[in-house]
């Protein structure tokens, strides 16, 4: 078999998988949507550097759902935790300017151990207090939530044994992980939108806030967020 006609197979293979896959519109929607979230909060931060930052993160996500269609499994799970990573990255840089222009200028990594630090980072009650107080009584679980997150999908970022077993090594469409991959997306969702939410809401103005309905839609459970959108009080 010629290199032509291999990869030929190869795309064959693809197809066939992206025609059952896509099939699940709803799931697909629902990470289409919450990209497209992303997207229009990027457009409403004030620091461009930190929106773009922001819609590199909407193309990951939309990337992952993209890669699940094709049976791309371990890209798929690479893509969501760099949307994790990055998403939590632009909130941890905007309270620390100093740290973000030296990753402008490549002098610096986006480091997970600051943004996930219990006591200062973006999921700290020190870090709610500075921008929301009333969200301070909820960072114990987005913390928890986001810590174990990151954590599975890192397993297969780093090739730990049990995801190869999982994904395989040929082409094949596999409904156990796309079953994960979409709870782990509910899971990156609810984690991003409360920290953007936690870090930015109140530095937004009334008019911004009234052309974003998709956070009252996503977060209107929260009291806090609720009452401060405007919604009733519980």
């Amino acid at each position: 078999m010629n290199v032509q006609d291999y990869y030929q197979k190869l795309n064959e293979s693809c197809q066939t998988i992206f025609n059952s896959t896509i099939a699940d519109l709803e799931s697909f929607g629902k990470v289409h949507y919450f990209s497209t979230c992303l997207f229009e909060f990027a457009d409403k931060l004030d620091d461009r550097e930190e929106g773009n930052l922001l819609k590199v993160v909407s193309s990951q996500i939309e990337m992952s759902a993209l890669s699940l269609s094709f049976g791309l499994y371990r890209q798929t799970f690479s893509s969501t935790r760099l949307a994790l990573e990055m998403g939590l990255g632009v909130v941890y840089f905007s309270a620390f300017k100093l740290e973000h222009y030296e990753w402008l200028k490549g002098k610096a990594d986006i480091k997970w151990s600051k943004i996930i630090d219990k006591e200062n980072g973006v999921l700290s009650k020190r870090f709610a207090n500075a921008f929301f107080p009333e969200l301070s009584p909820f960072v114990e679980e987005y913390y928890a939530t986001g810590a174990t997150i990151y954590r599975q999908l890192s397993e297969f970022v780093h090739g730990n044994y049990e995801t190869w077993e999982a994904s395989g090594l040929v082409l094949s469409k596999n409904d156990d992980l796309i079953k994960k991959y979409f709870q782990y997306f509910d899971s990156v969702k609810d984690v991003l939108l409360f920290s953007l939410c936690c870090r930015f809401l109140k530095s937004f103005s009334s008019e911004k806030l009234d052309s974003m309905p998709f956070i009252l839609e996503e977060l209107g459970h929260n009291d806090s967020i609720r009452a401060f959108l405007g919604g009733p009080k519980e």
